[in-house]
């Protein structure tokens, strides 16, 4: 088994109860998120919370094979099944999502069943999709006691859509004490058995493409690290106002429009839906599934009213809901813009670059791809979004060739 710091299945950290309403108690800014990057917005991640990772092994060559879609649905799962279990405990988190895996800030006192709904996950993903996961946690205390730290603000971006903001290298060294060590043991499962919740999870949009003219705006993903933890604040403001000055605002940078969002009625990807979901084929769930998306096409195509929602105010509501920018130690974004917009961001990374301020990855993709997490269509929903051959993966593998270069 894992070593008592690192925890695999078995949680060594102490239950704290009183803690786990931590992250809910955040009051939610509603400032740009520029504009949050400053010290006195954040506070510590209680010590006896903990970070769970769930990370697709081997996701590069699994997205050079072309099976990028596997990736992220999987990758999606595994924070739907933790913030499924959350839900049930009536406990909000933070968490995370990075194309090819999930991260999230959990309370001791739910770890053990993260843990164990994780693995369950994983053992369907390897059974149904021959990948496998990194899945473990390590407590903030640990995190602490190492010289990393954890600090986390909460931003208001839209009416119902609110992002946790993570400044500190904890995080980043959760995901690497993890991987180390789920390379060296393979995890294996408690005999207790969790029902593990995959429901509200779904992929049945096309692939989308960048609004406006597709021969002039690109969609990009950043990958953008602060070389000290301690400057974080101050370099990933700077960045994000440089972003602002080239791109535009987060809204107007979404990769996402109302014009190019299209659901597709495809029996392999409502398949693949199904057996993240059931494990197994549930003839029930496809054909239900099935009908609904063929509802949806109806739905959004002719603007019409189920319930308190009509198809296009959902579509806005999607966009206002895409998670498009990741803070969680690094800069995690994808956005779409001009090739000019790229060539000046990419002259000031360069520059901040060469200075040691910061080290970045970045990846151009012609369209993006969503993963949905929907509790209710009226504004409960969360649509994880990447580049569409594998962006985030592909940045990521530009910035661990530079980081490793620098530690050589």
């Amino acid at each position: 088994m894992l070593s008592a710091e690192i925890n695999g299945i078995f949680p060594s950290s102490l239950t704290t109860l009183s803690t786990a309403d931590f992250y809910r108690d955040i009051k939610a800014l509603a400032l740009p998120v520029a504009d949050v990057m400053q010290s006195r917005y954040f506070t510590d991640v209680p010590p006896e919370w903990v970070v769970v990772i769930a990370d697709v092994q081997n996701s590069t060559a699994a997205v050079a094979a072309g099976r990028h879609n596997d990736v992220n649905l999987v990758a999606a799962g595994s924070l739907v099944a933790i913030l499924n279990i959350a839900k049930e405990k009536n406990i909000e988190i933070p968490f995370f999502f990075s194309g090819d895996g999930g991260a999230a800030l959990v309370p001791g006192s739910i770890e053990a069943d993260v843990l164990r709904g994780l693995s369950q996950h994983n053992e369907n993903v390897n059974r149904n999709f021959g990948l496998n996961m990194h899945v473990g946690s390590l407590s903030v205390a640990d995190i602490v006691a190492s010289g990393m730290y954890i600090k986390i603000a909460k931003a208001e971006l839209g009416q119902s859509f609110q992002k946790p903001l993570v400044l500190g290298d904890g995080m980043k060294y959760a995901e690497r004490k993890i991987k180390l060590a789920t390379k060296k043991e393979a995890i294996q499962p408690e005999n207790k058995e969790v029902t593990l919740n995959m429901s509200g999870l779904e992929c049945r949009w096309d692939k989308v493409k960048p609004p406006g003219n597709e021969n002039e705006i690109e969609i990009v993903c950043y990958l953008i690290e602060a070389r000290e933890q301690y400057r974080q604040a101050e370099v990933y403001h700077d960045v994000l106002v440089k972003m602002d000055e080239t791109y535009g605002s987060l809204e107007r940078r979404n990769p996402l429009s109302v014009n190019r969002l299209k659901l597709l009625l495809n029996l392999n990807k409502l398949e693949k839906e199904m057996r993240i979901r059931y494990r197994h084929w549930n003839f029930r769930y496809f054909i239900s599934a099935f009908l609904e998306t063929l509802l949806g096409l109806f739905f959004f195509r002719f603007n019409l009213k189920i319930g308190p929602v009509r198809g296009r105010d959902y579509l806005s509501q999607l966009i206002a809901n895409a998670d498009t920018l990741t803070i969680d130690g690094r800069i995690n974004t994808i956005l779409s813009g001009k090739a000019e917009n790229r060539e000046q961001l990419l002259s000031y990374l360069t520059k901040k670059e060469k200075e040691g301020v910061l080290v970045f990855g970045h990846h151009l993709s012609k369209e993006s791809v969503m993963t949905c997490y929907i509790e209710n269509m009226h504004a409960k929903h969360i649509h994880f979004v990447d580049g569409s051959d594998g962006g985030y993966t592909e940045a990521a593998r530009e910035l661990k060739q530079k980081l490793s270069a620098i530690r050589v």
